[in-house]
């Protein structure tokens, strides 16, 4: 007999990445073992979405109406989920709507109510975006608040991090927990693919987070130094619009020579990646070792590299893994940026090595990231986490 499970969402399927690229190839992957998964989503940042439910490789995908606010929206999540009765509620996010159905949830249960199990899935440590989304203090404390109770009130978590795991074992040491890291879906014939072009580009994806202003200006004075004939691409809308104003006046205070070499194109799609990765010799993932970036899983990183793009990347959180064996150039997570400019010289400059790590990446990911064998390690922990007693 099928078993039903529910992943609640805290948004929709647009250009946040964490409901399109990782719930759902999760769903996916759990009908192979005798799940039959529904995503429901409160799409406030997909309003067209609103209403609409399809079905997608065996994952019922239920958008519920989102007019009257937070409280009406939620209320429609509660409701699909009554009707459902799945054995476990998947919260995506202890944030927004989905953190609120968890809180509403166990409050039935505190009160004798039959509930699912609650399962929890952290891919980020959301109290860090708080200095850069700039909320207020009163909304940051919320969400912090609700951010550690959803840990603290759930049979079970799943992180994409071994950052989030060490962090979430401080918040409840009872809970069983699963390191789960964003994974890949294995290359088609006509996917993204670098082939060598002894290129001079460096394509950079950013959301103008990763590393400050002065560190980008300083590490592209350096690579420009030595290879005046490159050109940096930055791909990426910035958090904050002010963000990308800073990278751009550092670049030209710190840099000038060299700023006129950097294209800022902003967000990027599919099909214009092609032709950017038809100019460049590698990408960079420089990340200062902070909490943001520690604590988060990439999934730009993990699509980069399965499309054999050379990569040089600090070895900053699960960077360090996404590379290991070889899969990219690593850089001590400590790196001044004119080590890290050394480090994508040397790889710009030897062809040999630039095909040998993009090999090393294509099959890393391949064997240790594919969704199928994560959605197997999901399904194994549901099962040990429905031989346990809820948490009350």
């Amino acid at each position: 007999m099928k078993r039903r499970v529910c992943f609640v969402a805290p948004f929709g399927l647009g250009q946040k990445t964490t409901v399109w690229a990782r719930t759902l190839p999760l769903a996916r992957a759990l009908v192979e073992h005798g799940w039959t998964p529904t995503l429901l989503i409160p799409p406030w940042d997909t309003p067209a979405d609103a209403g609409r439910a399809w079905m997608d490789h065996g994952v019922e995908v239920v958008n519920v109406q989102i007019a009257g606010g937070v409280p009406l929206t939620t209320h429609r999540l509660l409701h699909e989920l009554s009707a459902l009765a799945p054995e476990i509620v998947h919260i995506v996010k202890p944030r927004a709507h989905a953190g609120l159905v968890q809180w509403w949830l166990w409050q039935r249960r505190q009160v004798g109510r039959q509930t699912p199990y609650l399962l929890l899935d952290a891919d980020d440590w959301e109290q860090a975006w708080a200095p850069v989304n700039r909320y207020t203090w009163l909304l940051a404390r919320f969400l912090a608040w609700q951010e550690e109770w959803g840990i603290r009130h759930a049979d079970g978590v799943t992180a994409a991090s071994r950052w989030l795991v060490e962090r979430i074992r401080q918040v409840n040491r009872a809970t069983p927990i699963l390191h789960l890291p964003n994974g890949i879906d294995p290359p088609t014939a006509d996917g993204l693919h670098w082939t060598p072009t002894h290129g001079n580009d460096v394509l950079f994806f950013s959301r103008f987070v990763e590393v400050s202003p002065t560190w980008l200006a300083t590490c592209w004075q350096a690579l420009h130094a030595r290879r005046p004939q490159a050109r940096l691409l930055v791909a990426g809308a910035p958090v904050r619009s002010d963000l990308g104003d800073a990278f751009r006046a550092a670049m030209a205070a710190i840099a000038p020579h060299a700023a006129a070499s950097v294209e800022w194109l902003g967000y990027v799609d599919r099909a214009q990646l092609a032709e950017i990765y038809a100019r460049i010799g590698c990408a960079i993932f420089p990340a200062e070792p902070t909490v943001l970036q520690q604590a988060k899983c990439s999934v730009r990183l993990a699509t980069t590299l399965l499309a054999g793009v050379p990569v040089v990347a600090s070895a900053v959180g699960e960077q360090r893994a996404y590379g290991a064996g070889g899969a990219a150039r690593l850089v001590h997570a400590d790196a001044t940026p004119e080590t890290f400019a050394e480090a994508v010289d040397a790889l710009l400059n030897t062809p040999a090595q630039q095909a040998s790590v993009s090999e090393a990446a294509r099959r890393h990911l391949q064997e240790q990231y594919d969704w199928r064998l994560l959605g197997e390690r999901l399904h194994e922990f549901y099962e040990e986490v429905l031989r346990r007693d809820r948490v009350s």
